[in-house]
């Protein structure tokens, strides 16, 4: 027992250091949990922020394509120079992003339908709209691939998510639905009189595509005005999405009653309605996807921060255990005894042996 005892002072002084630096397993274990989930959202949201990019030049082949229509259903030459303009934008865009959104391949097959629409033979209202119809179904659906693979349509917060659902799907299909109800004026005017209550319910059922999601629009922003915190959101959006709205209403009230015994609405009366949906739509789209880049873009930046604060959180970690490990390491070795070569046990000193008289007589003295 008397031999151990002087060790356990050094195993307690060996435990320790051990002990300390056991606690960063876990710290290290959390570090790692909370760097990995900042990362897959920030991950996130760059795909979310190439979603907008390509929403934007969609927005403007959807304004040049529905120009097209009308004025190619009308017998005006249609502004082949802007859908062009258009197109070449979003193929830009899909060059670079295709591959990360999955849109190559469809946005291909819609870019030969869209120069396809060149050869419909003119005069034939209801071939060309059928044609460009077929055109803007593509599309919508194209809107719907790009915000479900950058992942707008998962996006976990309210503002965000009611301004990529409005910028996505609502408003541009407010455009193509005004466009066709224009378009459908047009061609109402030109069916015999035994197909009048044909046309009636044609042109009513279109005017409530136009209506509908121009509602569920001013619903879904309002929601996101409410539910946001950025500051700009409702002065930015607001003053816009009532001139979009007056602007479908009075494309609605162009067309009149509707009920049958008034005179069918004219294209005069409906385009310049169409053309002010058109210029409200493009601009408050524009203010849309512009707010949302930039809540996103500050989530980003919050993220960082985050990451930050956890790398700081590991530093301080680390050195709170590694400083008294380090010292208690120093000061053990400090107060250790100089090594001075092997020790061996010395003899014990004993006295000379007393000298008696007789030790002390001359040589050759007598006894």
């Amino acid at each position: 027992m008397s031999a151990a005892t002087p060790n356990a002072p050094t195993r307690v002084s060996l435990l320790r250091p051990l002990l300390v630096f056991a606690l960063l397993i876990p710290v290290g274990v959390l570090f790692g949990q909370a760097w990995q989930g900042q990362s897959d959202r920030l991950s996130f949201a760059a795909r979310e922020r190439q979603g907008i990019e390509y929403l934007t030049t969609l927005g403007q082949v959807t304004t040049a394509l529905t120009d097209a229509q009308s004025a190619a259903v009308a017998g005006r030459p249609a502004d082949r120079a802007a859908v062009t303009r258009a197109v070449d934008a979003t193929t830009a865009v899909d060059d670079r992003l295709g591959d990360e959104l999955r849109t190559s391949e469809r946005w291909s097959g819609l870019r030969v339908k869209i120069e396809a629409l060149s050869s419909v033979p003119p005069g034939d209202k209801a071939r060309i709209y059928d044609a460009y119809g077929e055109v803007t179904d593509l599309l919508l659906a194209l809107y719907g691939k790009v915000r479900e693979n950058s992942q707008l349509i998962r996006d976990p917060e309210a503002d965000t998510y009611f301004l990529q659902d409005g910028a996505a799907e609502e408003l541009p299909e407010s455009v193509v639905a005004a466009g066709k109800f224009a378009d459908l004026v047009v061609i109402a005017a030109g069916r015999p009189a035994a197909e009048r209550t044909a046309a009636i319910a044609d042109l009513t059922a279109a005017r409530g595509a136009v209506l509908d999601p121009a509602a569920d629009l001013a619903d879904g922003l309002q929601s996101a005005v409410d539910s946001t915190e950025s500051r700009t959101l409702g002065a930015n959006l607001l003053s816009r999405l009532d001139r979009f709205r007056r602007s479908m209403d009075g494309l609605a009230t162009s067309a009149g009653s509707l009920d049958g015994r008034s005179p069918l609405p004219t294209a005069d009366r409906l385009n310049p309605a169409r053309i002010e949906v058109q210029s409200a739509a493009s601009e408050l789209s524009n203010a849309i996807l512009a707010e949302l880049d930039v809540l996103i873009a500050d989530r980003q930046s919050g993220i960082r921060t985050e990451r930050f604060v956890s790398l700081a959180t590991l530093v301080v970690a680390v050195l709170g255990c590694a400083v008294p490990a380090v010292l208690a390491l120093t000061r053990r070795r400090r107060h250790r005894r100089p090594f001075d070569g092997p020790h061996r046990p010395v003899p014990p000193r004993t006295s000379a042996p007393a000298q008696t008289e007789s030790q002390w007589e001359p040589v050759g003295a007598a006894r």
